[in-house]
């Protein structure tokens, strides 16, 4: 994936920005804590600005692919083919990196996809069927 080690420092400055956030109630020098935390959520930033700055061009090449899936009935392979397209077009395993979820599921929701879940009476994994989606104005 194209944004997996900015993912990776992203996930890591949140680890540490909490860290402070918790270690300030115990610790007396709350000016310097918030200090490094300020600095860390500019570096944090300025990552986040980077990981999201080409969405506006995958939304519509993931848009284009949707299209064509509307209305069909999608197994686990068909749903697994999709998601690997969508990660693929985007550069990263998650929609959001502030969330850990990065399934299928996830990435409808974030491309404001409308769809349904059809339990698959011959198999724990249950079908999608896309019936259509919302579209962005400002992307």
């Amino acid at each position: 994936m194209e944004f997996e080690n900015l993912e990776r420092k992203i996930n890591r400055l949140d680890k540490d920005i909490e860290a402070l956030r918790r270690v300030k109630k115990y610790l007396s020098n709350k000016d310097e804590i918030n200090e490094i935390s300020d600095e860390l959520n500019k570096e944090r930033q300025i990552y986040a600005d980077q990981f999201y700055l080409e969405d506006g061009k995958a939304y519509i090449k993931c848009i284009e692919i949707i299209k064509e899936l509307i209305n069909k009935e999608l197994g686990k392979e068909d749903q697994i083919e999709l998601l690997e397209k969508i990660k693929e077009i985007y550069g990263r395993k998650s929609p959001n990196i502030t969330k850990k979820s990065y399934g299928i599921n996830a990435w409808v929701k974030f491309l404001d996809v409308q769809c349904e879940w059809i339990e698959n009476t011959n198999s724990d994994w249950p079908k999608l069927i896309i019936n259509g989606f919302t579209p962005r104005n400002n992307n």
